[in-house]
């Protein structure tokens, strides 16, 4: 979708256009002339709206076509036999691409895993430190440290014993 930013001067004679309707609707004598300017000038918008949305429409269908070409060729293609012929050969034309496909594919997930490695090094993320043998004291010195950090040493404290 499009975003539409509308310019001041566009905002204005838009203004300019909501005022001359309703001067003229204020004018209008009678109730039936009224409602009558009323039907005419919603009828005049939705033609309007209208002609913008085909419009729309023919570019979004123009550029499904442009992405959708097999699909588009499939759909035109007259007879089960033609139909069967094209899809094969699609099939065909797709087996012959897969390998390059394939590793296209590697080499972007490849290069993608290596700029987000070395995008992780710059910020100082590191290989994490071999893992150290635990036993059961430095089990214990770590779960007492733990408790002093929190203020709980004095409450608790951890023995740690192997079986």
């Amino acid at each position: 979708m499009e975003n539409n930013t509308k310019t001041t001067q566009e905002i204005e004679k838009e203004m300019m256009e909501l005022n001359e309707n309703f001067a003229e609707f204020l004018h209008t004598k009678g109730i039936k002339a009224k409602f009558k300017l009323a039907f005419n000038n919603m009828s005049e918008s939705a033609k309007k709206q209208h002609e913008a949305d085909v419009k729309n429409f023919e570019a979004v269908k123009a550029q499904s076509a442009e992405d959708n070409k097999e699909f588009v060729e499939f759909l035109h293609t007259k007879g089960i036999k033609a139909k069967y012929e094209l899809v094969v050969e699609n099939l065909k034309k797709g087996m012959k691409d897969a390998s390059a496909n394939t590793a296209a594919q590697i080499a972007k997930t490849k290069a993608q895993t290596q700029a987000a490695v070395a995008h992780a090094n710059s910020l100082g993320y590191q290989k994490t430190a071999p893992a150290t043998e635990v036993t059961a004291g430095s089990l214990e010195e770590e779960f007492n440290a733990f408790l002093k950090s929190k203020g709980l040493d004095e409450k608790y404290t951890v023995t740690v014993s192997e079986d």
